[in-house]
């Protein structure tokens, strides 16, 4: 049986046989608290926190996904147990709505609760704009890139809603 592989950037260099794991953080803590506030107030129990969970791509883009950092190194990695699918979009809705820059704020799902938002993201429902990250506990690194890749080549993750 072959194991299904992703993608995972870092901003440093992990060897193969390396195990990526939750951090206990919440990723958006420190510039979107409220966010991860309604996104925590609505995680099903059968969910994986975003603090212990490891992010992915099933592609080597990482362009629109939150990552704070302007190159990293891409590892290939398998998840040691069951992976779970989300459509960042959900977030960015969340994000653009308590951006602290009210000059970025918009309502982009106005017919949506902050929580029917938080409810579609923990669900892994598919938005108009799908940005699909998959999440794990644990996931050990295969392969790893030699030289660091642009996360941001082009546009940023608020320009997705535009």
């Amino acid at each position: 049986m072959t194991l299904k592989t992703y993608y995972r950037i870092a901003k440093k260099q992990h060897p193969v046989g390396h195990v990526f794991s939750g951090q206990g953080s919440f990723p958006l803590a420190d510039r979107f608290p409220r966010v991860e506030e309604i996104l925590e107030g609505r995680r099903p129990r059968t969910s994986l926190s975003r603090g212990d969970s490891v992010y992915m791509r099933e592609v080597r883009d990482f362009e629109n996904v939150g990552v704070t950092f302007n190159d990293g190194y891409v590892h290939e990695v398998v998840p040691d147990a069951d992976v779970q699918r989300r459509d960042l979009y959900w977030i960015g809705v969340l994000q653009r709505r308590y951006i602290e820059d009210e000059r970025f704020r918009a309502n982009l799902e106005p017919l949506l609760s902050d929580n029917e938002v938080a409810d579609r993201y923990w669900s892994g429902a598919a938005s108009p704009k799908t940005n699909w990250e998959w999440v794990a506990r644990r996931a050990t690194v295969i392969e790893v890139d030699l030289d660091t890749s642009p996360v941001r080549p082009g546009p940023s993750l608020l320009n997705l809603f535009d």
